[in-house]
Formats: structure tokens, sequence, C-alpha cells
């Protein structure tokens, strides 16, 4: 099995945001108590503003995962400087659920990191639900921290 990272190709972006603004719908939907329509505007709006430009979008990098030559997964950062430092803020890792634990994230977050690093990056964040219990795990794998919990409660 040969697993490739490399830059995203346009034909391969829709397809990717797609895929992940479905994700995220139904995170936020679950996540803020809403129907999924009212997520799914919510989301509209909020790629609408991130990427005006869609993939040609200022400081944002796009890579896709490749498993023997068939799309696996992809990832999405953007860079902004914070807190007087250069950083980065990663808006989606994905690996399709055939490529789950195969070492496909693990490539992605080596490839993303040795990209980060070399042009400046400081810090890398994610925000994971707290839900996405399979994720949790591999982000503290790779030295991720966990820097703010939001609690809930229905009354």
């Amino acid at each position: 099995m040969k697993i490739t990272i490399r830059d995203m190709l346009l034909k391969e972006f829709e397809k990717s945001i797609s895929m992940g603004k479905t994700h995220y719908i139904e995170g936020k939907a679950k996540a803020l108590n809403i129907s999924l329509e009212k997520a799914k505007e919510l989301a509209q709006k909020e790629y609408e503003t991130i990427l005006p430009q869609g993939m040609q979008t200022e400081n944002h990098m796009f890579y896709t995962a490749l498993v023997d030559d068939e799309f696996a997964g992809y990832a999405w950062v953007n860079i902004r400087e914070e807190n007087d430092k250069k950083s980065a803020w990663g808006y989606d890792i994905h690996v399709d659920e055939a490529y789950r634990r195969k070492g496909v994230a693990k490539q992605i977050f080596i490839k993303l990191e040795a990209e980060l690093k070399s042009i400046g990056v400081e810090e890398v964040k994610f925000h994971v639900y707290a839900d996405n219990f399979r994720a949790i795990p591999l982000y503290e794998q790779f030295g991720y921290e966990t820097t703010n919990i939001v609690m809930r409660k229905e009354l």
C-alpha cells in the first residue's frame, strides 16, 4: 500500500469541501442542538466568509491523501498571525472510512507539520468535536493538547 500526500488539485477541491461541509453541518447541529437545516444555513455563510475565492483564497493550504493513487482523504489549514506568532488553524483533516487505521492520517500529520514548519508556523490548532472519540486519541498521539472544553446541559 503506497500512501501519498500532495497539494490538492482543483478537481479534488469541490469534493473535499463538500464532504467536509457535510461533516461540519452534522457536528454543528449536534453541538449547538439546532436543526440540520439551521446548521446548513450557518455553515454556508461561514464557508463563504472563510473561502471567498475558493481554493485560491489567500493563506489557505489544501492537501490530498492518496492510497495507491486513489483518493483517501484531505487536509485544509489556514495560516494566520495570532498572539504575535505565525500559526495555523486546521479546518479539516478527513480520511475516508475505507482507509482509516491504515496510516493515512499519520502521513497527513507528518506532511502537514513539515510543510508548516518550513514556512515558519510555530503552532497549529484544530477544533475537534467532543464526541469524535476516534479523532481525539489521534491528535493526542501527535502531541496535541486540549485547550478548552465547552460544557452544555439542557434544562
